[in-house]
């Protein structure tokens, strides 16, 4: 009886979270829109292109630019 009881306010609990987390991602605080995730996450491509160029290198003339990388 006692590991019963225990169990469903466990349930219970573990619900409520659930819950909270999930009103707490779909808030419009959290919105992501493509231009932000294209801001914050660079395409994986275009930065391995960068770096087989070698625009790391400060002596490069491109240094730093993306332009010419894709087209888009």
């Amino acid at each position: 009886m006692f590991l019963s009881s225990f169990a469903n306010q466990l349930n219970q609990i573990l619900d409520q979270a659930l819950k909270s987390i999930n009103s707490f991602l779909i808030s419009d605080s959290l919105s992501v829109t493509p231009a932000l995730v294209r801001q914050t996450f660079p395409n994986l491509l275009i930065e391995r292109l960068y770096y087989a160029e070698g625009r790391q290198h400060p002596s490069h003339p491109l240094h730093g630019s993306f332009a010419g990388l894709c087209t888009s």
